[in-house]
C-alpha cells in the first residue's frame, strides 16, 4: 500500500496537475484566438520578459522598481481591461450548466434560417458567415463592428436594399452577430465563374476558413451553404438541420 501511495503522490497526481493545466492553457488559447485579447496576452508576455531582464540581467533598479509596482496593480489592471471577456466566460459556464446548450443554439441559428428564409421569398440578396474554429479577425476588421444580439428582424434591415452596409457580408461570432459590411475575398477560380459576387465571396471565405457560410441569391432567391470552399443549393424546410449539423460538429470539435 505504501508503495501504491508513493507512485500516486509522485507520479499520478503530478500527471493529473500537468494535465489539467495543459488543459486550461489550451482553452484559453482557443478561447482568445482571432480576437484582441491575444495581442493584449503579448504584450503581458513582452512585459514580463522586460521585468526579468530588468531585475536579473542588467539590474535596472528604477525599471525593477517599476514594473514591481505595475505587477502588484496587474489583478486591478487586468479585471479592466478584460472585462467582458471574463464576463463572457462565466456566463457561457453558466449557461452550459443551467441550461440546454442546444436550445440555445437552435434559437441564434433559427433566427438566421428564418432571415433567410424571409429573403429568399423576397429575393433579398444576403451574404452571412458563421465563424467556427478559425478566426476571421482580418475581415471582420473591414466592416462595422456591431456586437449585437442574433434577431431576424436585425438580419433583414442590414440587408435591406436601402441599408448602406447591405452589399457586405455578416458575420457572426460566439452565437453574436459581430460586425456587417464586411469585405470577403473573391474566388477566382474558372468553375465558379459564371456566380455572382455573393456566391463567389461566400466560396473564397469558405475555402480559406472553416466557416459555413449563407447565400441567398437576389437573382433567383435560392439558399446555398458553403462548406469549405464547395457550394450546394439548400431547400428552405433543411436549412436549420444543415446550419445546427454543422454548428454542432464545430462545438464537438472544440471541445475535443
Amino acid at each position: 500500500m505504501d508503495f501504491i501511495y508513493h507512485i500516486w503522490t509522485t507520479y499520478i497526481v503530478n500527471i493529473l496537475d500537468i494535465l489539467v493545466v495543459s488543459f486550461i492553457f489550451y482553452k484559453c488559447l482557443v478561447a482568445i484566438k482571432g480576437t484582441r485579447t491575444i495581442q493584449i496576452v503579448i504584450g503581458l508576455i513582452a512585459l514580463f520578459a522586460i521585468t526579468i531582464i530588468a531585475k536579473d540581467v542588467i539590474h535596472l533598479r528604477a525599471l525593477s522598481w517599476l514594473m514591481n509596482k505595475f505587477w502588484l496593480a496587474a489583478v486591478i489592471i487586468l479585471s479592466v481591461v478584460f472585462q467582458s471577456e471574463i464576463r463572457y466566460a462565466l456566463a457561457k459556464l453558466g449557461s452550459k450548466i443551467a441550461f440546454n446548450e442546444t436550445d440555445i443554439k437552435t434559437n441564434f441559428l433559427g433566427e438566421i434560417s428564418e432571415a433567410a428564409i424571409e429573403m429568399s421569398k423576397s429575393r433579398t440578396g444576403a451574404l452571412i458567415v458563421i465563424e467556427k474554429s478559425f478566426g476571421l479577425k482580418n475581415y471582420t476588421d473591414t466592416g462595422i463592428m456591431l456586437d449585437a444580439k442574433i434577431s431576424h428582424e436585425l438580419l433583414l434591415s442590414i440587408f435591406n436594399t436601402k441599408s448602406p452596409i447591405h452589399d457586405g457580408a455578416v458575420i457572426i461570432k460566439n452565437e453574436r452577430l459581430h460586425s456587417a459590411g464586411c469585405v470577403l475575398p473573391i474566388s477566382t477560380e474558372l468553375e465558379v465563374k459564371h456566380l455572382g459576387t455573393r456566391h463567389r465571396a461566400a466560396i473564397g471565405i469558405s475555402a480559406l476558413t472553416d466557416a459555413v457560410v449563407v447565400v441567398v441569391s437576389e437573382e433567383t432567391g435560392r439558399i446555398s451553404v458553403c462548406i469549405g470552399g464547395e457550394i450546394s443549393v439548400v431547400a428552405r424546410e433543411k436549412l436549420l438541420k444543415t446550419l445546427s449539423d454543422n454548428y454542432k460538429q464545430r462545438h464537438i470539435n472544440n471541445e475535443q
